[in-house]
């Protein structure tokens, strides 16, 4: 019975060094285009897993998108670099962002989708709907008059407020 103990404790704690050697996983949340990965020379997708031993290449103005599902962290590296993703973001100052469970939640479940059309890939947005006209679109003289009566509300309203 004691050899059987034995043997069944080394068994956890050899698979436990090797799942801790196999590094942490991240999720690639979204990516430029031409960032590749050095050693499979391919290019990185979105929806990919990789670890922070991955080797990766990101080209002038590219940028990766990496989410920790571990620590709920959001990577995000950016601008012509090269090398293992660990040393990337330890070498780009405020590369790491915490997220909320929430937040993080709605992440992944946007990742997963599976009920939108591939045409877009571009991500989730949210839009809201004004039943007025557009503050751009309103003619440059209606504007003075609003600013010129919101000046002479100012005035009177400091004056008034010296009277007292």
């Amino acid at each position: 019975m004691k050899r059987f103990f034995s043997f069944f404790i080394i068994v956890l704690y050899s698979l436990a060094c090797v799942a801790q050697g196999k590094g942490q996983s991240l999720i690639v949340y979204d990516v430029s285009a031409n960032v590749t990965n050095i050693i499979k020379k391919q290019l990185v997708e979105k929806r990919q897993q990789l670890s922070l031993k991955d080797q990766i290449s990101i080209p002038k103005d590219g940028y990766i998108k990496l989410l920790d599902k571990d620590k709920q962290r959001m990577f995000t590296l950016k601008d012509r670099c090269k090398g293992s993703i660990s040393a990337l973001i330890t070498s780009q100052k405020n590369s790491e962002r915490s997220l909320t469970k929430q937040y993080f939640a709605y992440i992944l479940k946007s990742l997963t989708r599976k009920d939108i059309e591939p045409d877009y890939k571009s991500g989730l947005t949210t839009a809201s709907f004004r039943n007025d006209a557009d503050s751009l679109l309103c003619d440059i003289d209606s504007l003075q008059t609003v600013v010129d009566s919101l000046n002479n509300v100012i005035t009177t309203l400091t004056k008034d407020s010296k009277n007292k």
